[in-house]
């Protein structure tokens, strides 16, 4: 019984240093308006948004997703087959900002 309870005080204490440590690392994030106007429909690649905005919240063929939904933020990227971006929208809940690089989709007042 009582090694058991030291098992697991242990692994608590482990992974209590493991959230501390990576929560330091973590790079701030990139997911900002201003980054994200640097996308270039046509010209930028995966690499390019991967470096403006960092790693997608979800990946689909052909299209990426970031949520931040404590900020009420979502983005979406669309890639061509050859790899270079063909819509971005950019969502912004708080301050009622639907931009959308596809003028026929968008909604008219």
């Amino acid at each position: 019984m009582y090694r058991g309870r030291v098992v697991i005080r242990s692994l608590c204490g482990f992974l209590s240093s493991a959230v501390v440590f990576t929560a330091g690392c973590a790079s701030p994030d990139r997911l900002t308006h201003d980054n994200f106007r640097q996308i270039k429909v046509k010209s930028s690649t995966e690499d390019d948004v991967r470096g403006l905005i960092g790693e997608p919240s979800h990946k689909l063929i052909g299209l990426w997703t970031y949520q931040r939904p404590d900020k009420h933020l979502s983005a979406m990227v669309d890639f061509d087959d050859e790899g270079r971006v063909s819509r971005v929208q950019w969502i912004d809940a708080l301050g009622e900002v639907w931009e959308d690089s596809d003028a026929s989709k968008r909604k008219k007042p």
